[in-house]
C-alpha cells in the first residue's frame, strides 16, 4: 500500500524553482534594507536570499480538473555588511502569499503564479481539498452536495412534485452514460468480495475467470465502472444499482485524489469498491479511506434526495394518517 500523498510534497519538491524565482523578484522589488532596522550591522549592503520555504499549501477544488492553491513562502535572507572595516551581517525573514494554479489533467505543466502578496494570515478557501485532495465535505453538507451533484448531472429527480405522481428513479446507467463511464459486467474475484471497481485510465487487470477457474489479465479502459454480476445472485438489482452510483461519485468527486496518486506513481489505475462497504486501491490508505466514507454516505442522498423524499412522506403520512 502506498503512503500517504502529500500535495505539498509535491509542490515543494516541483516549483521550488519558481519559488525561487518569484522570491528574488520581491525582494528586489519591494525590499530596501536601509529602510529596516538592523542591530548587527553598521551599513547594509545588497540583501542574498539564503533560503525558501514552502510552510503551508491550501487547495481550492475548480471544475474538472483545475484547481488553485495558495503557498505561503517563508523567504529567509541575508543583510551583508557594506563598510569593509566589518564582517559581520544579519538575518531576516518575510512571509509571502502566493497565489497558483493548475490543471492535474495535463499533471500540472500549465502551473502558474498569478498573484504575490504579503502574507496575512490563513486562506479561506470556499470549496476546500485537503492534503490528499480529498474533498472537505462536513456531515451537515451532505445533502446539500448530493443536492448539487443531482443538478448537475441528473436535474429531473430535483423536480418537486405535488401531486401523487412518484418522484424521478435515478437510473444508474443513464447516470453512468451522463459522466462519460462505461458499464461491464465482469467477474472480479473468484470470491465475489468485490463488488464492483472503477478504472481511471487504460489498464491490464487481474480478473477472475469462471470459465477458466482461474485469474486472467483482461484489457480495461479508463472510464469503466466493472460490476461482477454475481452481486445479482447474492444480493439484489439494489445492491447493484447502489454500487454504479457509489463508483459514479468515486469518479466526480475524487479524481483528482487519484491523479495526484499518479504523479507519485504510475501505475495506478483504479479503486475496488469491497461488499464490506470498505475500499481497496492502489492509492493511499488515508486518502482511500476517506473516500470511501463519503461515497457511502452521499450514494443513498443521491438515490433518494432530501426534498424529493420529505415532500413524498408528507404525501404518505397525510394518506395513511
Amino acid at each position: 500500500m502506498a503512503g500517504n500523498r502529500s500535495f505539498t510534497e509535491y509542490v515543494k519538491n516541483s516549483f521550488d524553482n519558481q519559488f525561487w524565482a518569484i522570491a528574488e523578484e520581491y525582494l528586489r522589488e519591494n525590499i530596501d534594507p536601509l529602510d529596516m532596522k538592523l542591530f548587527k550591522v553598521h551599513k547594509a549592503g545588497e540583501p542574498e536570499i539564503t533560503d525558501v520555504q514552502v510552510e503551508y499549501v491550501w487547495v481550492e477544488d475548480l471544475p474538472e480538473m483545475k484547481m488553485q492553491f495558495d503557498v505561503a513562502l517563508s523567504i529567509i535572507f541575508e543583510i551583508p555588511e557594506a563598510d569593509y572595516h566589518y564582517d559581520d551581517s544579519e538575518e531576516k525573514r518575510i512571509w509571502l502569499m502566493v497565489r497558483c494554479r493548475g490543471d492535474l489533467s495535463c499533471n500540472l505543466q500549465d502551473f502558474e503564479i498569478f498573484e504575490v502578496s504579503d502574507y496575512t494570515g490563513k486562506n479561506r478557501a470556499k470549496n476546500p481539498l485537503d492534503d490528499s485532495l480529498v474533498p472537505y465535505i462536513p456531515y451537515e453538507k451532505l445533502d446539500e452536495v448530493a443536492t448539487s451533484f443531482l443538478k448537475e448531472y441528473y436535474p429531473e429527480a430535483l423536480e418537486i412534485r405535488q401531486s401523487k405522481e412518484d418522484p424521478v428513479w435515478i437510473d444508474p446507467d443513464i447516470l453512468a452514460g451522463r459522466l462519460g463511464l462505461t458499464l461491464k459486467t465482469q467477474r472480479i474475484k473468484e470470491d465475489a468480495s468485490v463488488f464492483g471497481q472503477i478504472y481511471f485510465v487504460d489498464t491490464e487487470a487481474e480478473m477472475y475467470d469462471s470459465n477458466a477457474q482461474n485469474t486472467v489479465s483482461v484489457h480495461i479502459e479508463g472510464k469503466t465502472i466493472i460490476v461482477d454480476p454475481k452481486i445479482y445472485l447474492l444480493r439484489n438489482l439494489g445492491s447493484v444499482n447502489n454500487t454504479i452510483i457509489h463508483e459514479c461519485v468515486h469518479w466526480v468527486k475524487h479524481r483528482k485524489v487519484f491523479e495526484l496518486e499518479r504523479l507519485y506513481n504510475t501505475s495506478a489505475s483504479h479503486i475496488s469498491c469491497e461488499v464490506t462497504g470498505g475500499a481497496i486501491s492502489t492509492l493511499s490508505r488515508k486518502s482511500t479511506e476517506w473516500m470511501e466514507k463519503q461515497a457511502n454516505q452521499l450514494t443513498p442522498r443521491i438515490q433518494m434526495p432530501v426534498e424529493p423524499f420529505r415532500i413524498k412522506a408528507k404525501q404518505y403520512i397525510a394518506q395513511f394518517m
